[in-house]
């Protein structure tokens, strides 16, 4: 089912992404010359709102002031960065299209203008479309920038309005108002933390005992007694010993000696900032006649 909604309905709406969570207000509305239809919104996001993306209204969910858009967060915050204050060229729109992938996605929303916007549109339909010529695309971004300035008109306006309506309500009182911090927290990437091994070299000196045989003479003298067991001949004779020594075999082996990972420990501080907030005083004026008291 088809729900027909007004185009200066979606200025006064807060954004949400896919997955319900708050993005921040419209800023801006972007109509399609030759349907009428929205195509293009800019949403505020991040801390004060300072920063800004443009989103497809395909697939998007109006509920009163509530408008639902069918991309998530992290999407819409890293979409292409255009300058659509002159209007967006065929080849921004196409980057935008390709970001979100938007070809599944379907519109339950048809929009209708007011009567002059209408009437100014009645005589562009048959113009050349968005890939056309560079005279063509020129003069549908100034008629875009004609309709911003209408809706900027439009919802001023409808403030104004408001105020009267405040004030027919109860002359005897008046509504004061004023400005409050709304404050929201992003999480950024601020940098990396890795690990990283690399090797050196060391000497290492250990000193080992080593053993070894060495040759000496012993001279033993021969007892009258034992000199029967032994054949005394005089001439030339030799002996011979074997000597052994033990000698040092080095080798080196790898072994798991530590082991060293990354922690990540939150830590919690408080930061300070300050803005200028404008609120509405009321004083009394009263013109009493004295003469007449």
């Amino acid at each position: 089912m088809t729900t027909q909604n007004n185009i200066r309905d979606l200025f006064n709406t807060t954004a949400f992404d896919s997955n319900g969570e708050k993005l921040g207000d419209v800023r801006e509305v972007f109509v399609d010359d030759h349907s009428g239809q929205p195509t293009f919104v800019e949403v505020k996001h991040g801390l004060f709102g300072m920063s800004s993306s443009l989103v497809p209204l395909k697939g998007h969910r109006l509920q009163g002031e509530d408008l639902q858009l069918a991309f998530s967060k992290d999407r819409i915050k890293d979409a292409p960065d255009v300058n659509a204050d002159e209007g967006l060229t065929p080849e921004e729109q196409n980057r935008i299209f390709e970001h979100y992938g938007i070809a599944g996605a379907q519109d339950q929303n048809e929009y209708v203008a007011d009567d002059r916007r209408d009437e100014r549109h009645a005589g562009t339909t048959e113009a050349a479309g968005v890939a056309g010529t560079t005279a063509a695309a020129d003069r549908d971004r100034a008629d875009l920038d004609r309709d911003r300035v209408e809706t900027d008109r439009d919802r001023a306006d409808l403030d104004r309005d408001r105020v009267e309506t405040d004030r027919a309500a109860d002359d005897n009182s008046i509504v004061r108002s004023e400005e409050q911090l709304d404050v929201e927290k992003e999480q950024v990437q601020t940098g990396k933390a890795r690990l990283r091994k690399y090797v050196v070299e060391d000497k290492e000196t250990v000193e080992v005992p080593v053993t070894r045989e060495e040759v000496r003479v012993e001279r033993t003298p021969i007892s009258e007694a034992d000199a029967e067991n032994f054949r005394g001949e005089i001439g030339e004779d030799e002996a011979s010993v074997v000597l052994n020594e033990e000698r040092v075999d080095v080798n080196k082996r790898t072994v798991p000696v530590e082991k060293v990972s990354l922690e990540k420990d939150q830590v919690t501080e408080t930061e300070r900032h300050t803005e200028t907030l404008a609120k509405e005083q009321i004083e009394t004026d009263a013109d009493i006649d004295s003469d007449r008291r």
